[in-house]
């Protein structure tokens, strides 16, 4: 038959095994070796995690732990603390601390990843099993706050009863009890805790911060000023008092003299410089503040400044406060002076770029844009603004090569609209329309809401009086796109006119005018052709006079005054 019986099979393998051996002797070599004891891995777990600070490879040891041992509490206990999620270190250091129950650490340890994960109830428990056994007053500042925000502040005062008896008065857990006591309404007696601290330790000036601050809050001012005068006194030089006393005015409203105490603290060497340039920033975020208290801002600045003359951050910051203040020559001198030529940023010549070109120094902006570009050479910004400043100097050729090279680099659509956009402009220039056309239609198809090429395509259309319909509904698109632009709203009206709709053109050059600041002579003077065409031949006249005073061309004004030169466009 096939089918051999069991029984049968059983007998033959046990023959083969005695004659043969159970392993063969080949295949020996290929065993298993030992396993490693738990302590040694244990200890390659804490060497990998504190020492290498490979965590996949503390992952691997107590992987290895637990394949022994799934309950090894130290290995628990480690593992709670390499993993991120909370959830996961919960369970693991409860695990560790079940598993052994008279070590305290782990019970510690239970308790500070219940109170990461934010399982304050739970951590409520646990806390209180720790400072029945802890020496720490750390612990019952713990559960103090554990149990106020849990609303149980009447057991948050006790806990820090208790914890007096036991080590004493001490500042941090005293300040936390006068807290508790002012939140429950017991003035009075967070007033006297607030005195007896300070009959016990009158030379430590947060016993006086302390009182000053009950003062405060009771609104007992000059009582408070008195008391954070007394802590500053102790110590001149120390910063908590007068950090107490800026916070002080800054709650009163009082800015001048939080400013004033915010200069002594700028010069306390105690704060890190991170922080008090992020107060500035703070600070200078509230223009109307900036204003009125300029003297104090102006003050502060300089005494960052003085106090911290090797901080680039600090030079970049105070060269913004020049120019705010309208002092543009010096922050231009020390913008220039932070440049490194040996290691260049890129901020650092766009900073004074920027200033250079505010201030119309053309060549200077040239200059450092030539100098930006020989250590940033691809950079499209500095190719562009480069190409600009070509065309505003009629090199043609130049901007033409330098605005190709930044389409070589460019990154994303919007910038390629943005660049062929200022190729037409230059073929513009160059009374090249075709090509200047083709290079508008180019910059449409990257971004079809680019508002300038919009408006540039749309007034040239209507300058050579052609496509006058597509003029209107790119025109109608840009306006959409910036409501009130006075250069569009120019546009739109010169188009209208080419249509022959001249009352439509006269609404939008109104607007126009209403909102143009630079006092145009191209607007003034399209508007008394607008004007004329509709027969008010006073005004229009007006108006290109107002355009000739402007600087508009006199022989084409003088044109304008001949009738039978100025006639109506065609519909």
């Amino acid at each position: 038959m096939a089918f051999i019986g069991v029984k049968k099979v059983i007998a033959i393998f046990l023959v083969v095994v005695f004659c043969c051996g159970f392993i063969p002797q080949h295949r020996a070599a290929r065993q298993k070796a030992p396993l490693k004891p738990i302590s040694e891995l244990y200890a390659d777990a804490i060497k990998a995690a504190t020492i290498h600070k490979d965590t996949i490879a503390a992952l691997g040891a107590i992987e290895a732990i637990f394949q022994q041992d799934s309950n090894y509490a130290p290995a628990l206990n480690l593992l709670s603390k390499l993993t991120r999620v909370h959830k996961n270190a919960i369970e693991y250091s409860e695990r560790a601390y079940l598993s052994d129950t008279t070590n305290r650490y782990y019970l510690e340890d239970y308790g500070a990843a219940l109170v990461r994960g934010e399982e304050y109830d739970k951590a409520v428990g646990v806390f209180r099993k720790i400072v029945s056994r802890s020496t720490d007053p750390n612990h019952y500042r713990i559960l103090a706050i554990l149990l106020d925000s849990n609303r149980r502040t009447s057991e948050a005062l006790a806990i820090l009863d208790t914890a007096e008896m036991r080590f004493g008065r001490i500042p941090l857990l005293g300040r936390l009890r006068q807290y508790y006591l002012l939140k429950t309404g017991q003035t009075l007696a967070a007033e006297a805790d607030a005195r007896k601290a300070i009959e016990e330790a009158p030379y430590l000036a947060e016993n006086h911060i302390s009182l000053a601050e009950i003062y405060a809050m009771t609104r007992r001012d000059s009582l408070a000023l008195d008391s954070f005068k007394r802590a500053i006194a102790i110590d001149t030089l120390a910063l908590e008092p007068w950090l107490a006393l800026a916070e002080y005015y800054q709650k009163e409203g009082n800015k001048g003299q939080y400013l004033n105490i915010l200069e002594r603290i700028f010069s306390n060497n105690q704060l890190p410089l991170e922080g008090k340039i992020e107060e500035w920033k703070r600070l200078v975020g509230d223009l109307s503040s900036y204003r009125r208290f300029y003297p104090q801002y102006d003050a502060l600045i300089k005494r960052l400044y003085i106090h911290y003359p090797e901080s680039k951050d600090v030079a970049v910051l105070y060269a913004q406060h020049l120019i705010a203040s309208g002092d543009i020559e010096q922050a231009l001198a020390l913008c220039k002076r932070l440049i490194d030529y040996r290691k260049p940023l890129l901020e650092d010549f766009t900073r004074v770029i920027e200033i250079e070109n505010h201030l119309s120094h053309i060549d200077s902006v040239r200059h450092y844009t030539d100098l930006a570009l020989a250590a940033f050479p691809h950079n499209t910004d500095l190719l562009h603004m480069r190409g600009a400043l070509a065309l505003q100097r009629k090199e043609y050729d130049d901007a033409l090569v330098l605005y190709n090279e930044a389409l070589q680099h460019a990154d994303n659509d919007t910038l390629r609209s943005t660049l062929w956009g200022a190729i037409g402009d230059v073929e513009h220039q160059r009374k090249e329309m075709k090509r200047c056309y083709k290079a508008y239609d180019k910059a449409l198809r990257y971004h079809a809401d680019n508002a300038m090429v919009l408006n540039n395509y749309a007034y040239f259309l209507a300058l050579d009086n052609r496509n006058l319909e597509r003029a209107l509904t790119m025109i109608t698109r840009a306006l959409a796109l910036a409501k009130n632009n006075s250069t569009y709203l120019d546009t739109m009206a010169w188009v209208l006119y080419r249509l022959g709709r001249y009352a439509e053109a006269k609404r939008y050059m109104q607007q126009a005018l209403s909102l143009d600041r630079d006092n145009s002579a191209e607007l003034a003077l399209h508007y008394g052709d607008i004007l004329h065409a509709l027969g008010e031949e006073f005004m229009a006249k007006t108006y290109w006079r107002k355009a000739l005073e402007r600087g508009a061309d006199k022989e084409e004004i003088e044109k304008r005054f001949l009738p039978q030169q100025q006639e109506k466009p065609k519909k």
